[in-house]
C-alpha cells in the first residue's frame, strides 16, 4: 500500500508564524504555531531554526515523517529581496539535513505572494493586505504578477496599522501643542500606553519603544463615537489603501469584473476602517468586486508547495 504523501504550508509574519500539513489527496493533517519569523527584522539564521523547529513539531503531530514530505512552501513578511530569500531557502536545507530531517523540495516567498494565491485558489484577482504594513498585489489573468506599497514603515505602508497609530499618536501630540483640534485620542493614549501625561508618553515611545501600532483600536473606537480628528486619519488611510488597488487596475487592465479580496488584521473583521475602505473601493474605482478571500494564506503557502505535484518533472 502506497503512503501517503504531504506537502507543508507555513505563513511567516510579525507576530506568529503558523503551519498547516496538508496530504496530497487535500485532506488537511495537522497545524501547528511558533513565534514571529518576519525576515527583515529577525535575520535570516533566527528565521531559518524557527522554520525547521516548526516543520519537524507539525510534522510530528500529524504523523508525517520526513520521507513523505513531499514539499514545503514558506510564505513570510520581510521577505521581498531574492537575496535574501535564497540565503533562507539555503539555511533551511542545510540544517534540516543536519537535524536529521531534510527537506528537499522548497518554496520561499513572500507573505503577499502566498495571500494572493490563498485569496483566490490559485486564480486571478486582487489582494488588500493592510495590518501592521500595507500591500496590494495582483495575478492578471495572463498569470503576471503585479504589486504596489508595501515599502516598510519608513518609507511607506500608507493606511497600515502602524501608520494610522503614529497619526493617531501626532494628533494627540498637535492637540497637546495648540497646533490641532482637541480629540478624545489624547485621553485615550494616556489609557492605552499606562501613562499619566503627554512627557510620559513621548518617554515611553521613544525609550521604551512602544508599539505604535497597538494604538489602532483607540483610533477605531475614537472615530466610532464620531471624533472628527479619529474620523478624518481613517478617511486618509482608507483613501491611500484604494489608491493601491486602483494602479493595480490601470496596470491590469481587466476585460471583466475582478475579484477585490481584503486580508490582513486591520480588514479581515468587520469594524469601522474595513466597512469604509471596503465602501470606497466599491464607490470610486470601477469593475471591481470585493469579496472575502476563500483561504487563509496559510494554505497559500500550501497551494505553492503542491505545484511540483500539479507540474511533475518530465
Amino acid at each position: 500500500m502506497a503512503r501517503q504523501q504531504w506537502v507543508l504550508g507555513i505563513d511567516g509574519g510579525g507576530t506568529k508564524t503558523t503551519a498547516i500539513l496538508v496530504a496530497r489527496d487535500g485532506t488537511l493533517g495537522a497545524g501547528e504555531t511558533s513565534g514571529p519569523s518576519n525576515l527583515a527584522t529577525m535575520g535570516v539564521d533566527h528565521v531559518a531554526r524557527l522554520l525547521v523547529d516548526l516543520v519537524k513539531k507539525c510534522c510530528q503531530k500529524g504523523s508525517c515523517v520526513a520521507q513523505d514530505l513531499h514539499a514545503v512552501g514558506i510564505g513570510l513578511a520581510g521577505a521581498g529581496r531574492r537575496a535574501d530569500r535564497a540565503e533562507l531557502r539555503r539555511q533551511v536545507i542545510e540544517l534540516s539535513k543536519n537535524e536529521g530531517f531534510p527537506i528537499h523540495e522548497l518554496v520561499v516567498e513572500s507573505d503577499w505572494r502566498i495571500a494572493l494565491e490563498a485569496a483566490f485558489a490559485g486564480g486571478s484577482g486582487i489582494v488588500l493586505i493592510a495590518g501592521t504594513g500595507s500591500i496590494a498585489c495582483a495575478k492578471a489573468q495572463d498569470g503576471s504578477l503585479h504589486r504596489t506599497g508595501g515599502w516598510g514603515r519608513v518609507l511607506g505602508d500608507e493606511g497600515s496599522g502602524f501608520a494610522i497609530g503614529r497619526s493617531g499618536l501626532g494628533a494627540v501630540l498637535r492637540a497637546y501643542d495648540g497646533r490641532g483640534p482637541l480629540t478624545m485620542l489624547s485621553e485615550l493614549a494616556l489609557q492605552h500606553f499606562s501613562v499619566s501625561s503627554i512627557e510620559e508618553l513621548v518617554g515611553k515611545i521613544y525609550r521604551e519603544q512602544a508599539d505604535v501600532a497597538t494604538f489602532v483600536p483607540k483610533v477605531f473606537q475614537a472615530a466610532s463615537k464620531k471624533d472628527n480628528v479619529a474620523q478624518g486619519i481613517l478617511t486618509h488611510g482608507a483613501g491611500e489603501l484604494v489608491d493601491l488597488v486602483r494602479v493595480l487596475m490601470e496596470k491590469i487592465q481587466p476585460k471583466r469584473k475582478f475579484p477585490v479580496a481584503l486580508m490582513g488584521g486591520l480588514l479581515e473583521k468587520d469594524n469601522v476602517y474595513s466597512t469604509m475602505v471596503k465602501e470606497t473601493i466599491t464607490t470610486t474605482v470601477s469593475r471591481v468586486v470585493v469579496q472575502k478571500p476563500q483561504f487563509p494564506a496559510v494554505y497559500g503557502a500550501a497551494i505553492l508547495a503542491f505545484r511540483p505535484f500539479m507540474h511533475p518533472a518530465p
